[in-house]
């Protein structure tokens, strides 16, 4: 195998179309993550205090419930109850998108949750038939398989905060670990603009058509009032923050795997599947990872996740290439791949054909406007 050009700190290669190295053959990736959270460990004390003044002033508002909390039995969703219900005492409603694929794993740890904690809970499901002819369209215009369903995650996120008069949505995420949203190439987002062109010409009226709706209305006002707050600009004419707000525990609380799976394990119930604590929440967890490396077979399914793992320290580079060499020459089954394509009806060398361009879902997305970058650029 020819030796692949590597970010001399994370395992990164070289050829991956976003990616691109400094004098120092670090990446724009490492150099990014060094800009926004270089300083963590100086700052996690005060974005600690940050998320308390949120709770103090969600709680202050005495909603029928405090927060919703998107729960979808991983781990992260699962720490994310945790932290609102058993240390803020926070009145929780979770919700759950079943995207057809929901494993049993991922179901007993949602039971397992809620039973030890004082939250209510929501299952969503748009009709099983629908989503596979969702994820069917999706692979074949535009090359990707979980847009629809992380439309649907994202959906569950927007129509109770108005049913209920939710003033927050907590999430078991964070862009420290965020590791694939930067990555154009490869990211598969749940926005409505994408999800509604890729849909265009199909009949989604008695189908999908709620996945097409319920975004919040966020407009320039909302953006423009969130970059001056961060600038330290307060300014009565425009909202303090993005309404509804919607906070990632791992922007403001640290990410410490051995603490937290030991924690949830302890106090939720929570259960691993087997050896991994990834992903373990659906069926086709593997399959989005696989498209990857026929996008790029330079990359396998980790390459991202031990990346992002070197720039937390929690991994070392070595023991990072190691395992990644390992993949590369020993690239496993992709676990519920056939049974899958029997359902969308579909050939596994159609599925190649189809999402190995990455290019295709290009002409699908539109250009972020000018006050969605403005607040990108003073957001940390």
């Amino acid at each position: 195998m020819e030796e692949i050009v590597r970010c001399s700190r994370c395992i990164l290669p070289a050829s991956l179309p976003s990616v691109k190295l400094d004098e120092n053959g670090v990446c724009n990736y490492c150099n990014s993550f060094d800009r926004s959270f270089g300083d963590w460990d100086k700052v996690k004390e005060l974005k600690k205090k940050q998320f308390e003044e949120i709770i103090e002033k969600v709680k202050k508002q005495n909603s029928e419930y405090d927060c919703l909390v998107p729960l979808s039995g991983g781990k992260d969703s699962t720490y994310a109850l945790y932290v609102c219900d058993k240390i803020y005492n926070l009145k929780c409603l979770c919700i759950t998108f079943d995207n057809g694929f929901l494993s049993d794993y991922a179901r007993k740890n949602i039971k397992n949750a809620i039973n030890a904690t004082k939250a209510d809970h929501i299952y969503y499901a748009v009709n099983p038939k629908t989503m596979l002819e969702l994820y069917k369209h999706f692979i074949i215009q535009c090359g990707h398989v979980c847009v629809p369903c992380m439309r649907g995650i994202g959906l569950v996120s927007y129509f109770p905060l108005e049913a209920f008069n939710i003033p927050i949505v907590v999430s078991g995420n964070g862009r420290r670990i965020a590791y694939l949203s930067g990555f154009p190439e490869l990211f598969q987002s749940g926005d409505l603009t994408v999800f509604q062109n890729v849909c265009k010409g199909i009949d989604v009226k008695n189908g999908c058509a709620s996945l097409l709706e319920h975004e919040p209305k966020v407009t320039y006002k909302s953006y423009l009032g969130a970059a001056l707050n961060l600038m330290g600009i307060k300014d009565k004419f425009v909202p303090k923050y993005i309404t509804p707000d919607y906070v990632g525990i791992y922007d403001y609380l640290d990410s410490n795997y051995t603490e937290i799976l030991e924690t949830i394990t302890r106090e939720m119930g929570w259960e691993k599947a087997g050896d991994t604590f990834e992903h373990t929440d659906c069926f086709l967890h593997e399959i989005p990872f696989y498209i990857h490396t026929v996008k790029f077979p330079e990359v396998t399914g980790s390459t991202f996740y031990y990346s992002n793992r070197i720039r937390l320290g929690q991994m070392t580079r070595d023991e990072a290439l190691r395992l990644e060499l390992e993949e590369l020459e020993n690239p496993g089954v992709v676990q519920g791949l056939d049974d899958f394509l029997m359902q969308i009806g579909m050939s596994k060398e159609e599925f190649i054909e189809q999402v190995s361009d990455w290019t295709k879902i290009k002409k699908y997305r539109k250009e972020e406007p000018f006050y969605t970058k403005f607040y990108m650029k003073f957001r940390k």
